[in-house]
């Protein structure tokens, strides 16, 4: 290769030339177009590839791309692809939402940088046509991830097939049957909830892929859909598409489903001499073909070596991910190990024999399949499409300040909080997805970073109370201080400078000790005096308390704090934690035997103890829990989502110490190798999550006025029935 401002890979293929020379050649300069979660995976595949190196992660938002430039070391960091292309970049990762694909790859190539593309290509199949010819013309080299075609268990169904094993292909059915969160709970503006068309343009890639590569561009195709859902919007989705063709003499059949159930990512080809399956969600391939004894012992036999395969590989993948997880290696999971083995592939591959299934060519032809499948379906509108999705003015000059106002709780507190005629400003991460959020409701929108004295001085411009709810996630300690601690410091900070007249603070009850069934938590109760042997979470939201109190005591800053309890509603996913721990929607191990009456409380009820705690006059520097009436047990719980959604749960009684256990051991893996994120294990912390203790709201009442549901049958139908029922929609 040649220097780093020159991008030109050698005429006759495409290996650069840094793998010709070894570790000691030239280094290979990468940029990442895009700071959205699939970056980590992208960035620590390339992280272990010797000769190259990340030098700049460009996005919009300058606190993502920071983030991920902090965590894998990556030293420059832009807001503009203008400003990353002015570097020494030879290639870059265009790791955007599937329509901006085209402009951002065809400015690249222009700029004569090689392009590592996520699917869809792009959007069209003239447009992928578009950017293929300029990649020949200016001899770049242009590949796209469709990633689960170098799945270890997918090369084995596709050498079996090539070399004759499976017989000639009859039928090839190919599923996506996986429930997608974002139809639930939103953003409800992502690209892919916009169109019903993009359903299939950004999970059909996946699917056609696998068809393209096993037997070609399919001769024929008839599509139905159904399951239509109408979003927050006026979108609407089909949770429901399948697809019949064929390719040459072979059938194919293709279901892609986001329907809530339990998933199912296959490819089966069905042979006239075997038939092969591929889990390409578990990666693992297993054939099914006769022995060459009768039929009693052919039954037995086949299903035996079936078994036997599916066993083997389960254990290899188990023993896989395990060792990978505790090296954070991209294999510790089959989709990781599928994204590293295809970039790989791309810097790494044959240059006398380049894969086609990286090819510009490959990805133009999945595309055109995709587009023509999109196009079929007689889409019918939305039935509120033309309702007016967008928040109305404010009541009134807003006086109240709502920092994390588009969640759970927060949407809640805003209704609240609007039907009594406040005039309210709410800070939102995206303008768009707050409109949505909160369509209707009289509010003002300001996006900024929390993080930065200048917009949160701002946003407090005429506020004279502020409330508080955003949280942060982290996978150390270090996350947590740096995004929450210093969040909220800086948030304090200024609000006092602004002369802001109450600060509400929602904290949690997990940052109690609550496993002592002797114990009375109430609002004066102290927080767990071991706080640092406790989750990140609750640790987090103890030290932001914390602080907040100790700026009420020194410089008498106007701090109220209110401590939900495990808050249900409507909008809340019926696999809550705060029951125990959900490993899926139908499966769950309970936090001890079950037993205990849980610290429930309805979400409408906190966002009126919120509002109360602003309303009541006298009460700065104390602190409120928000629970109710210990009505319900976990059994309970769980026997009600069992019969609202017609599905039995899976519930196990677990003890403490299994949990602790379990903790112990993958954390002694872990400091054995000197993990990054490792920590010391806490029986006191999986023990408090039993919440043997009993919670006592009777200040709550008394001082703030506050009337929780106390009844069964209000949490009952309008905390468990109604979030399943929006679940199950």
């Amino acid at each position: 290769m040649k220097s780093s401002n020159t991008n030109n890979f050698p005429a006759g293929g495409y290996v650069p030339a840094f793998v010709r020379g070894g570790r000691n050649g030239p280094r290979f300069k990468v940029g990442l177009l895009g700071a959205g979660y699939i970056s980590d995976a992208h960035a620590k595949s390339l992280r272990g590839i010797d000769g190259v190196e990340i030098v700049a992660v460009c996005d919009r938002a300058r606190d993502r791309a920071a983030a991920v430039a902090g965590k894998y070391g990556i030293k420059n960091v832009y807001t503009s692809l203008e400003e990353m292309l002015e570097t020494g970049i030879d290639t870059v990762h265009v790791l955007l939402p599937p329509d901006l694909h085209y402009d951002a790859t065809r400015r690249l190539l222009e700029a004569r940088r090689n392009v590592f593309l996520e699917k869809p290509m792009a959007l069209s199949a003239a447009e992928c046509e578009e950017l293929e010819t300029l990649a020949v013309s200016k001899n770049l080299r242009l590949a796209v991830n469709h990633n689960f075609l170098f799945l270890p268990s997918y090369q084995k169904m596709r050498r079996d097939l090539a070399d004759g094993t499976l017989g000639v292909p009859a039928r090839i059915a190919v599923n996506w049957m996986f429930p997608l969160g974002l139809v639930q709970t939103g953003p409800f503006n992502n690209w892919i909830l916009r169109e019903p068309q993009n359903m299939f343009l950004e999970l059909g890639p996946h699917l056609m892929a696998f068809v393209v590569d096993l037997v070609g561009v399919p001769d024929e195709l008839q599509v139905e859909v159904g399951h239509p859902l109408d979003l927050p919007g006026g979108n609407r989705v089909y949770r429901y598409w399948r697809i019949h063709g064929a390719a040459g003499g072979t059938a194919i059949d293709i279901t892609l489903s986001i329907l809530p159930g339990y998933g199912d990512r296959s490819v089966t080809v069905y042979g006239n001499a075997a038939t092969a399956r591929c889990d390409f969600a578990r990666d693992f391939y297993y054939r099914d073909e006769p022995t060459r004894y009768g039929l009693l012992a052919d039954n037995l036999l086949t299903t035996l070596r079936v078994a036997g395969e599916m066993t083997t590989h389960s254990v290899a993948n188990f023993v896989k991910g395990a060792v990978n997880t505790l090296r954070k290696k991209p294999a510790a999971n089959p989709y990781g190990d599928c994204i590293e083995r295809c970039i790989r592939g791309f810097y790494l591959q044959d240059d006398a024999a380049p894969d086609p299934r990286l090819g510009g060519r490959f990805g133009v032809d999945v595309v055109r399949v995709c587009e023509e499948i999109a196009r079929q379906p007689a889409f019918e509108p939305a039935a509120n499409a033309h309702e007016h999705w967008a928040v109305a003015p404010p009541l009134g000059t807003p006086t109240i300040l709502v920092i994390g106002g588009t969640g759970f709780i927060g949407k809640y507190l805003v209704k609240s909080l609007a039907a009594r005629g406040y005039g309210i400003r709410v800070v939102t991460r995206s303008a768009s997805a707050g409109q949505l959020a909160l369509a209707g409701l009289p509010v003002e929108l300001v996006s900024g970073d929390l993080a930065d004295p200048a917009f949160i001085d701002s946003a407090l411009e005429g506020i004279d109370v502020v409330y508080h709810l955003a949280k942060a996630d982290g996978r150390n300690w270090e996350d947590y201080y740096q995004n929450d601690v210093l969040v909220t410091r800086n948030i304090a900070e200024r609000a006092l400078a602004n002369g802001v007249k109450r600060f509400i603070y929602t904290g949690t009850i997990d940052s109690y000790y609550s496993a002592d069934p002797e114990s009375v938590i109430g609002g004066d109760s102290p927080l767990d005096p071991e706080i640092e042997k406790r989750n990140l979470y609750g640790r987090s939201k103890a030290c932001c308390e914390a602080l907040l109190l100790d700026l009420h005591k020194t410089r008498g800053f106007p701090v109220v704090i209110v401590r939900p309890g495990i808050v249900i509603g409507k909008g809340a996913p019926p696999a809550h934690w705060g029951v125990g721990m959900f490993q899926s929607a139908t499966n769950v191990q309970f936090w001890g035997s079950g037993d205990t009456k849980l610290p429930l409380v309805l979400v409408e009820d906190v966002a009126e103890a919120l509002v109360l705690a602003m309303e009541k006059e006298g009460i700065e520097g104390q602190c409120f829990v928000a629970t109710d009436d210990p009505l319900l047990t976990a059994r309970d719980y769980v026997d009600i989502v069992s019969r609202e959604s017609g599905t039995r749960l899976r519930a196990i009684p677990t003890p403490i110490w299994r949990f602790f256990a379990a903790d112990l051991m993958k954390e002694a893996a872990k400091h054995a190798i000197k993990h990054p994120n490792r920590r010391v294990p806490s029986y006191r912390d999986w023990d408090s999550r039993s919440h043997r203790a009993r919670y006592d709201n009777s200040k709550t009442r008394k001082v703030l006025g506050w009337q929780p549901a106390g009844s069964r049958d209000a949490l009952v139908e309008r905390g468990i029935a109604a979030s399943v029922r929006e679940f199950m929609r």
